[in-house]
């Protein structure tokens, strides 16, 4: 049997390497600190959903349908939710869609149509999962958010120019 003194030994190179690798990614990592001084904004969802969603279901498109490559996300929160669905019932289907695709998924026949098919993306699972929650827990059509969505634009486009 090996002393327990040399297993440490052996593997404390290993620990210390891997702790610097894990040190070093999270310096390299570009983070936007955008402030939230009511507390209102669930800047998580907004920030996933800026970073995966809205290059193609940007909340402000204009133009119609040659202006955009899917439809608006508060028309894709409007196919799924409906009053009195179980957050579960609203979240399941739109997660199953977008890790695979599939019109037979869709409860957005006339998006297909107008747009295509969703390309697959690669998500992970809690992002999304927490993407959509957000989705479900806010009204993306309203006045109020739209205001809560430009405030985080400007926050971020000024932390974006102040770090250049």
């Amino acid at each position: 049997m090996i002393p327990k003194k040399y297993i440490i030994l052996t593997l404390l190179p290993a620990m210390i390497w891997i702790g610097t690798l894990i040190y070093l990614n999270q310096q390299n990592k570009k983070t936007v600190q955008v402030s939230d001084p009511t507390g209102d904004l669930h800047l998580d969802g907004m920030v996933l959903m800026d970073k995966y969603c809205f290059a193609c279901h940007h909340p402000e498109m204009s133009g119609g349908h040659a202006g955009r490559t899917g439809p608006p996300m508060f028309k894709v929160r409007e196919h799924y939710f409906r009053e009195g669905i179980s957050r579960e019932d609203f979240v399941n289907p739109i997660i199953a869609y977008v890790q695979h695709p599939d019109q037979e998924k869709s409860k957005m026949p006339g998006a297909i149509r107008n747009f295509g098919l969703m390309p697959p993306l690669t998500i992970d699972q809690e992002e999304l999962e927490r993407i959509v929650n957000y989705i479900y827990e806010h009204d993306l059509s309203s006045e109020e958010w739209k205001d809560n969505w430009r405030q985080f634009k400007k926050q971020t486009e000024a932390n974006a120019d102040s770090s250049k």
